[in-house]
């Protein structure tokens, strides 16, 4: 049983190519092993039934997962076309703002805004930091001679 693995393409949900049992070969062969030659043998809460049972609930869950994975997918591009969206509605309505702006030159205060708006945001990553202002990676290497420099004595008994 081959469980089908499903994307979201711009026409809609379109199925790729099956993707493999999720239960691993070492099993099946343990499946083979007890449906066969330990066929009418029986361990405690182990045999041929309980192993099929249990390789059934993985392949239930896999194609849960599957779908659980286009319902993501579909998700995410609803998302990114929201979000490009709202990115060009921004945009127009800044323009909007400019152009009322430059009709209504007394409001000096409503212009600095839009002038604020219309800058390009500070280039945090070319400075290496993140959103939160720290640095990312590994401070920089130091000389030990920095750290242990010998206390200096002001009270030289030799002077």
């Amino acid at each position: 049983m081959s469980v089908a693995a499903v994307e979201s393409g711009p026409v809609g949900p379109v199925t790729s190519a099956a993707v493999e049992d999720p239960v691993p070969a070492e099993v099946h062969s343990v499946i083979e092993l007890f449906a066969s030659q330990l066929a009418k043998v029986s361990f405690p809460d182990i045999d041929a039934g309980a192993l099929r049972r249990q390789a059934d609930e993985l392949r239930g869950e896999a194609k849960a997962v599957a779908r659980a994975r286009e319902a993501l997918d579909t998700a995410l591009a609803s998302y990114a076309k929201r979000l490009a969206g709202l990115g060009e509605t921004a945009t127009r309505a800044l323009a909007y703002a400019r152009i009322y702006s430059e009709a209504h030159p007394e409001r000096h205060d409503l212009a600095a805004a839009i002038t604020a708006q219309s800058e390009p945001a500070p280039a945090a990553a070319a400075s290496g930091l993140t959103a939160s202002g720290k640095r990312r990676g590994r401070p920089p290497r130091r000389s030990a001679e920095l750290f242990e420099a010998p206390p200096a004595d002001d009270a030289d008994p030799a002077s």
